[in-house]
Order: C-alpha cells, then structure tokens, then sequence
C-alpha cells in the first residue's frame, strides 16, 4: 500500500517547475544523484564521497564564485562526523544573508555520532526558526522498516539501495517544493 503511494506522488510530480537548487552532500547524495537529477533536472549538486560539515562553507564559497549557488541550498552532510553549532550558524547566516532558502537533511548512521549530529540539527533549527530540516532519520525508520517496501539500507546500515536512494531524492524535492 504506501509502496504504491510513494510511486503514485511521483506520477503526478511536475518537474517542470523545479526550483533553482543547490545540493552539498556526503555519500548518500553521491548514491542519489541519478535519482535526485531526474526528479530534479537543473539541480546543482556538488557531493564527495566522506565529506564532512565542516567542508560545507568552502564548498558554498566556491559554488557561488562560480554562480552556481541557487535559491535553495541543500545541506546533506552529517554521515562521517559531527561538527558544532558555531559550524552550523556559519553556514546558515552566511546563506540567509545572501536570501537563500536553507534546508538540511538529518542524519541516519549506526555511528556514535548520529544523536550529536541529529542534536546540533534541531539546536540550529530552535536558533534559526526559518530553516528546514528533512529527517531523514525518523522518516527512513518509518517507511524502511515496513514489510511491503525493499530495503533502503545497505549492509553498513546507512549507505541507500536503489529504494533508499529514491527516498532520499524524493524527500529532498518535496521539501525543497513547499
């Protein structure tokens, strides 16, 4: 049942009227990018496999010295460490200054770090009541855990399968499309 709901939201999703986004991601987004491209067509993703938050600000500062900071900016970084609220308001005050939308994606990783990543997130979105966070942690447990959806975890427990990986995208783009 939710199986054929996932799919049937995007038969009626209307790519034609993608915003302008930007993507700064770790390995889930690396994993999803073919998924997140055509859901998505004119996104700008700018992903490495074991990024870590605290590469974020360069990556925004490139980005915009080559133009290719949009409207919307997606943060998906927090698999491979934890980084402080002090990282975090610096990336978010820098892309509100310049009129950015700002969303981060949680993080899912069996990993000591995933509830200091997790904690810093919804710290930063009580500081920052404007910003987006995707949680992508309770929101994969739901949908993953059900008997009639594939898995969406790789072995590891937080790389995506193909499902995961669809997910992921889809999330991304519902939130970024509100």
């Amino acid at each position: 049942m939710l199986k054929k709901l996932i799919f049937g939201i995007l038969a009626v999703i209307n790519i034609a009227f993608a915003e302008e986004i930007t993507i700064i991601g770790d390995s889930l987004t690396v994993g999803a990018e073919k998924y997140i491209r055509y859901y998505i067509p004119n996104a700008v993703i700018d992903a490495k496999v074991g990024r870590k938050f605290q590469e974020a600000m360069e990556r925004i500062l490139d980005l915009e010295s080559k133009g290719l900071l949009k409207d919307i900016v997606v943060i998906a970084l927090g698999t491979n460490g934890y980084f402080s609220v002090e990282e975090g308001l610096k990336v978010i005050d820098y892309l509100q200054s310049r009129n950015k939308k700002v969303v981060f994606v949680n993080t899912k990783v069996p990993r000591w770090w995933e509830s200091d990543v997790n904690n810093t997130y919804e710290e930063l979105k009580r500081l920052r009541p404007n910003i987006i966070i995707i949680d992508w942690k309770t929101i994969s447990n739901v949908i993953c855990s059900r008997n009639d959806i594939p898995e969406c975890f790789r072995k590891d427990g937080y790389h995506l399968t193909d499902m995961g990986s669809y997910l992921f995208s889809l999330l991304i783009y519902k939130y970024t499309h509100e």
